[in-house]
């Protein structure tokens, strides 16, 4: 049983210093938009549209961050009313005290949210 005690307590010391993987959250609103990003979760950015979407036609989408910008066109949202980025396009802008900025323009408007960090 001896020879077990040390083996436990080493591994519970490095279980115990390791450092937990920050959450990031993000979210943003304008009159016709919302942004949202949670690094835990499996999806990347979401950008709702608040009216109906349904004539929405279609989305040029800038997102700049400190270093890195995606741009986007021609994309439409989904069924469900959103236009979703990848993980791995997001998290490369969406870091923790970041503040990306997201311009959408659609049907000849535009509009440009400034995200906070709700971390």
């Amino acid at each position: 049983m001896k020879k077990w005690i040390f083996p436990i307590v080493l591994l519970l010391m490095l279980a115990a210093c390791q450092s937990p993987q920050q959450e990031v959250h993000y979210i943003a609103k304008s009159k016709h938009w919302k942004a949202v990003y949670h690094s835990n979760t499996e999806e990347g950015l979401r950008l709702f549209y608040l009216g109906d979407h349904h004539n929405l036609g279609p989305l040029v989408i800038t997102v700049e961050g400190t270093k890195e910008a995606i741009n986007v066109a021609d994309v439409q949202v989904n069924q469900e009313g959103y236009y979703a980025f990848t993980k791995k396009e997001s998290a490369k802008l969406f870091k923790h005290d970041a503040k990306p900025t997201i311009e959408i323009e659609w049907q000849s408007n535009r509009e440009t949210l400034e995200v906070k960090n709700q971390s």
